[in-house]
């Protein structure tokens, strides 16, 4: 039994190594070491960052007010977008760290452009 789960590891280890060589057959070698490097990191972070973006809208909505009821207005539309973008970040960078080697030629969001800095 354990010689077959020894087995059964080599070969899954052996196809899992053999991906990224099927899914980018037509380009260089390096540069697809490359972009493979860019969607891990760029999909861990947003990721670990999405939560950000509630804190970030929530405090651009409430900026916006005037009075102490437009700021709190602002306060909850604020969360509530917030939130959505957040689910949206954080969801986008768990696809972009499942998918790393499948080539992309920008990620599903791009943490450049984020407010996060």
């Amino acid at each position: 039994m354990k010689k077959l789960v020894a087995l059964a590891l080599l070969l899954f280890v052996a196809v899992a190594m053999g991906i990224p060589a099927f899914a980018d057959s037509g380009t260089d070698a390096n540069q697809s070491g490359q972009a493979q490097v860019k969607n891990v990191q760029v999909g861990s972070r947003n990721a670990s960052t999405g939560w950000v973006e509630i804190l970030d809208n929530t405090h651009a909505e409430a900026a916006k007010g005037k009075s102490t009821g437009e700021q709190l207005t602002g306060v909850v539309a604020g969360g509530a977008i917030g939130a959505r973008r957040a689910l949206h970040r954080t969801g986008a960078g768990v696809i972009d760290l499942i998918t790393f080697w499948i080539p992309k030629k920008q990620p599903l969001v791009n943490p450049e452009k984020a407010r996060l800095e």
